[in-house]
């Protein structure tokens, strides 16, 4: 449960901000200034990270209340987001899923990386959802 929750609040967050970069650059340049970016992703977390917490070891009837350490559960979303997030912005923005821009940090690191940086992501992504699952 854990982990679908997750997916489902780095979609909304990528989905929103990817639309309203497509269909409205010049208010995504006002309204999504880095600051307030990073405002809006930290919310969601700690939204997401207070359910996970409440749901952790209650899970649903019947199941195997299978209780995760916090340290997993945060470094899971932050590696499940590392997977999810720019390919669902991209798609979202209109342009390629794999685009890396050239003025952030991060979009250069991943563009001279190149398929390493990919597998890098598929690799955090893996951890990260066994961590949200509760795989050990």
């Amino acid at each position: 449960m854990l982990l679908i929750t997750a997916i489902i609040v780095i979609l909304f967050e990528a989905i929103i901000e990817g639309l309203v970069k497509r269909y409205s650059p010049t208010i995504s340049d006002i309204i999504f200034k880095w600051w307030i970016q990073w405002l809006i992703a930290i919310g969601l977390f700690v939204i997401w990270l207070l359910f996970a917490l409440w749901f952790n070891c209650k899970g649903f009837p019947n199941s195997s209340n299978i209780c995760i350490p916090i340290w997993k559960i945060i470094i899971g979303f932050i590696f499940v987001r590392f997977l999810i997030f720019d390919t669902a912005w991209n798609i979202a923005r209109g342009v390629k899923w794999n685009y890396y821009g050239t003025t952030k940090l991060y979009d250069r690191i991943m563009k001279e990386l190149d398929s390493w940086g990919f597998f890098m992501k598929i690799i955090c992504g893996i951890i990260g959802i066994c961590f949200l699952m509760g795989i050990e």
